[in-house]
């Protein structure tokens, strides 16, 4: 870091359009950068999302000529998009070479040491930014040398890559102050249908998206999750929780609410209250959470839910066999036991999701085969079948570069695609194996059809040709971008 005071009024905070190369993308609002604008108010902040419009690339660059920030701070929501993050750090430069650029979010958080290397970003912020990124301001205004050792921010230094890892994780969450939208319209977001992602879709509009607390406990060996938010889970209290809800009642009269934690139902109790103060503000409100842990489900629990408006789960079992879910994938969960909680929830009339992953390594055909016969079996609404893949900072990752799968992290060349060949499948088996499985186990009957056209956003004719482009591209090369146009 030069030892230069810097400017610092206008900063812009700004998600890449994700789609500007022609990947798929998920058109959820930018919370994290709302966040952020609250955090700062004294600053000059205009938050901008080309991702939700998917500008072109002249609409990018006059949008950041006409604002001129001193500062701009992009999020990266995956390392899939590390290319499409480049692109837009490469055209801000072009267009602003004397601004500050500083990148965050999940790229740096757990590929540092690839993206580093990206000259067209002077500073980068590891884990969670609200006080991070006032720090980085802070050392910029001040001219400070001192962040050499700032945990989080790293940047160069004659060349050299400075790396200082993100060590401490925010533990209370209620100081965080709830997201300011300032410039974006919310309406457009919160009204916004994405077709083909159930999980994520409301049933009724407007709606809203929150994150209840931080952090996952477990090991599950393909997720990067205690990189990104640490393996303590941290709760926002119920009261903050319900007064976030109560704010976008008011401010932006939602109907649903959709909560993005990694662990809602970590601490039951809290869960319970909640559910309990949904019952008794009577907002009318549906919800649901995007990731439910089976094991974590019980009658309690579900009867709460349906009272309180909740109308469907997510689950992610990943195998239907129980020694690759013990010991392969290293997830705490016990078929037998998930069976019946799913036909517990199905009792209470429950949609239900279920997510599978196949192709990890040391798993044998015969185990793979075995899982999605569970899958069939437990004959939900809607099974989700994942390639293994291999990501930055995962014990996976590690176990493909050990036994000599894969070479590097850089190896991975794909996300939709498979990347792990060993003795008992190869990528393209896999590939096979899952659009087909999908089919048969997803569209067995025209009522299950119409149920994923419903949940899914899609007409019958859509889920149709759906299914039709699903098999034909082996779910791999089909035009994400057109999906998510209107």
């Amino acid at each position: 870091m030069k030892n230069i005071k810097r400017k610092i009024e206008t900063i812009m905070l700004m998600q890449p359009n994700y789609s500007i190369l022609g990947k798929r993308t998920w058109k959820l609002p930018p919370y994290n950068l709302a966040i952020l604008k609250a955090c700062l108010r004294e600053y000059n902040i205009f938050l901008y999302d080309p991702n939700f419009l998917d500008e072109p690339e002249a609409d990018i660059r006059k949008k950041v000529r006409d604002i001129k920030p001193d500062l701009v701070g992009l999020t990266s929501f995956s390392t899939e998009y590390i290319e499409e993050v480049m692109y837009h750090t490469k055209l801000i430069k072009q267009e602003l070479p004397d601004a500050v650029v500083v990148l965050g979010g999940v790229l740096p958080t757990v590929w540092i040491d690839k993206i580093i290397q990206d000259k067209n970003v002077d500073y980068f912020i590891m884990g969670e930014g609200e006080y991070r990124f006032r720090e980085l301001l802070n050392l910029l205004k001040s001219g400070s040398q001192s962040s050499s050792d700032v945990d989080g921010i790293s940047f160069r230094k004659g060349g050299k890559p400075i790396i200082n890892s993100h060590k401490y994780f925010i533990d209370d969450l209620d100081a965080i102050p709830f997201p300011n939208w300032g410039d974006l319209d919310y309406s457009k977001y919160s009204n916004y249908r994405m077709k083909y992602a159930p999980g994520i879709l409301p049933r009724q509009f407007p709606f809203a998206t929150t994150l209840a607390s931080r952090g996952c406990p477990y090991k599950c060996i393909f997720c990067a999750a205690k990189t990104v938010s640490g393996t303590k889970v941290r709760m926002r209290s119920a009261q903050n929780v319900l007064e976030e809800i109560e704010w976008y009642c008011k401010e932006n009269n939602i109907k649903e609410m959709i909560f993005l934690d990694d662990h809602f139902f970590f601490n039951k109790k809290r869960a319970i209250d909640i559910m309990n103060g949904l019952i008794e503000r009577k907002y009318g409100l549906t919800w649901k959470c995007a990731n439910a842990a089976v094991f974590a489900l019980d009658e309690e629990l579900l009867n709460l839910m349906k009272l309180s408006g909740s109308y469907q789960l997510t689950l992610s079992i990943e195998s239907g066999d129980q020694d690759v879910v013990t010991n392969l994938i290293k997830k705490p969960i016990n078929l037998k036991k998930a069976r019946e909680r799913i036909e517990l929830a199905k009792s209470y009339g429950f949609e239900i999701i279920v997510n599978f992953i196949i192709g990890t390594p040391t798993e044998t055909w015969d185990q793979i085969r075995r899982s999605l016969a569970y899958a069939a079996s437990i004959d939900v609404d809607i099974v989700n079948i994942h390639i293994a893949t291999p990501l930055p900072k995962t014990e996976l990752m590690d176990i493909c570069i050990r036994e000599g799968i894969l070479e590097t992290e850089d190896c991975v060349s794909g996300y939709t695609t498979g990347q792990i060949s060993t003795k008992e499948f190869t990528p393209f088996e896999l590939q096979v194996l899952r659009a087909f499985e999908w089919d048969r186990i997803n569209f067995s009957s025209q009522k299950k059809l119409s149920k994923i056209a419903s949940m899914s956003g899609l007409t019958l004719k859509e889920a149709q040709e759906w299914r039709k482009s699903t098999r034909e591209n082996l779910g791999s090369t089909i035009s994400w971008k057109s999906r998510f146009e209107d």
